[in-house]
């Protein structure tokens, strides 16, 4: 035999040992992802499946093909759950039969440690674990998105189910009845995207406590729809009207009433912290304006600047003046004179302390004179039923008939609405941002409600922090269970060869139920404010299935 090929001869034993363990690698991972998959995807069903029970059951309108679309999109999310318990079983299965099959002993008697029988299960688990950590962070928010939009249904559908149903439908604090309904989904040259006509309609705006603020019935009503990328707007025009003003307790007819704004329904994603990718989330814990929550504090604060500005504009006028005079528009031509020398946030009143005299006038001559205790303008935020507007409020108060002062009585209080106010249509401080609008906001004299929006303001910013905190941590978290649960089961599996598979699992499934416990209740805590106990609390599970690894491998090598 000549050198060269005792050289080959010499070098072949430990080329073939080199390759070994690849093989037996690529085996074991064949082995381990064809499990894996087949259990994935037998979880992701059910799971998707089962949330879209709920739905079907509640008051939300599916068709059937937005139930099947609903449950497609559902599998993607509910992948964060099912592949590390998927992960955590085929591992155990895999494991297991090669452990009962002899092929780990083999592997163990040719001098293959522990450790290295499971680096590809090591491998697999880091891999899992950076596939869960970009569809956590970057693809399923964008699939709830999908799922609510799917869930929220269709606006025209909405409505036009409803109506046949015989209920009302509801979106932005209204409620709006009607007797017959007809989809125009070709409407004039309005720029609308879709048309309703209503006959025989009612709606009312409610409160916070879902009283009516304002009613309005009429004839025939027509909804023009235009939709946008995150809003759809909805502007409402009502034939031979007749509202009521639950503020002033005066009911009004109108042969055409037309708000002067469009009803804005937000997409239902929009401000939810669980539809945010990471880069979202970090984005509105810098910028909190941009979270829409805060952002519609922005403007309340911004409107709240503008009456103030009206406020101080009205008191340089009644010092100037004593007096301030006020148009009503209508019909009737009213106007309405307040003898005064001081304004401060709204509140009318004299320096020397005398009482504050209101004149009535209608069509320019005197009718009523009011003597009140308090004199105030309210503004009236806009809503779907009508723009801002400002009111003036007197409470407890004396009437008197003019001329001649004749016919006085006592009234517990008077509002009179929709007062023409200078400068009421200004916008200058919505533009403003965030920051900017607080700096004005602290300057003094600062109001009550002022005051009250600033504590709101800074409830809602360090409640979005701790959000976006839970949010990031949390995903953190169920991505590293996938890698732990898969390593634990492997290591039991080897370890407890002489137990049924299932047996095994369940020794595996228990801590990483318990894991998936403690991560949810550390995000509430967090997001409830104990952040440094909530992010122990939330990354012990993890800490738990590690434990358990370790104590399990020390076994597994001692023996």
């Amino acid at each position: 035999m000549s050198d060269s090929e005792c050289r080959f001869a010499a070098t072949r034993p430990i080329e073939d040992n080199a390759r070994m363990p690849l093989r037996l690698y690529l085996y074991m991972l064949l082995e381990m992802i064809r499990v894996i998959a087949i259990t994935a995807a037998v979880l992701v069903t059910v799971i998707a499946f089962g949330a879209v029970i709920k739905p079907l059951a509640g008051e939300s309108i599916l068709t059937a093909g937005q139930a099947v679309k609903y449950v497609f999109y559902a599998m993607v999310p509910m992948l964060q759950y099912a592949l590390p318990f998927a992960a955590g079983f085929g591992s155990t299965l895999s494991m297991h039969r090669m452990v009962n099959d002899n092929e780990i002993l083999a592997m163990a008697v040719s001098g293959m440690p522990y450790r290295s029988i499971l680096a590809p299960v090591m491998a697999m688990g880091v891999v899992l674990t950076i596939i869960l950590i970009i569809l956590t962070q970057s693809v399923i928010p964008k699939f709830y998105g999908l799922m609510a939009r799917t869930l929220a249904g269709d606006v025209t559908q909405m409505i036009a189910h409803s109506v046949e149903r015989g209920v009302p439908f509801e979106f932005e604090g209204m409620q709006i009845f009607a007797e017959q309904v007809k989809i125009d989904e070709s409407p004039p040259a309005t720029g609308a995207d879709e048309r309703i006509v209503l006959r025989k309609m009612i709606a009312a705006q409610l409160d916070s406590q879902g009283r009516a603020l304002t009613d309005v019935t009429a004839a025939a009503a027509v909804i023009d729809i235009y939709r946008r990328p995150e809003v759809i707007l909805l502007k409402l025009v009502m034939e031979d009207a007749v509202s009521w003003d639950g503020t002033t307790s005066e009911l009004r007819g109108f042969p055409r009433l037309e708000p002067t704004h469009a009803i804005p329904i937000p997409s239902p994603e929009q401000g939810e912290p669980g539809a945010m990718t990471r880069s979202e989330l970090l984005h509105v814990h810098d910028n909190p304006q941009a979270y829409p929550q805060v952002d519609r504090i922005r403007i309340t604060m911004a409107d709240l600047l503008e009456d103030q500005s009206i406020s101080t504009a009205l008191n340089d006028m009644a010092s100037a003046e004593g007096a301030i005079e006020f148009v009503q528009p209508g019909p009737m031509g009213r106007s309405y004179s307040i003898e005064a020398d001081r304004v401060v946030h709204g509140v009318f009143s004299n320096r020397d302390g005398s009482a504050v005299t209101v004149i009535e006038s209608t069509h320019g001559v005197p009718s009523r004179s009011f003597l009140p205790t308090s004199t105030k303008l309210v503004s009236q935020a806009a809503a779907g039923l009508h723009g801002k507007q400002f009111n003036l409020e007197l409470l407890d108060l004396q009437v008197k008939d003019l001329p001649g002062g004749q016919r006085a009585n006592r009234r517990d209080r008077i509002v009179v609405p929709d007062l023409e106010v200078p400068r009421a249509d200004s916008a200058e401080f919505k533009s403003l941002g965030l920051d900017e609008v607080t700096a004005l906001a602290v300057m003094e004299p600062v109001s009550r409600a002022m005051q009250k929006q600033l504590t709101y303001l800074d409830y809602k910013v360090s409640g979005l922090r701790r959000q976006v905190t839970s949010r990031l941590n949390r995903r953190y978290a169920l991505s590293t269970t996938a890698l732990l649960l898969l390593l634990l089961g492997s290591i039991l599996a080897m370890l407890l060869r002489h137990s049924q598979p299932l047996v095994v699992y369940m020794w595996a499934f228990l801590p990483a139920l318990l894991d998936l416990i403690l991560i949810s209740s550390g995000s509430s805590m967090i997001r409830a404010g104990s952040i440094s106990f909530g992010l122990v609390l939330m990354w012990s599970g993890n800490g738990l299935l590690l434990f358990f690894i370790l104590i399990s491998y020390a076994r597994l090598a001692r023996h």
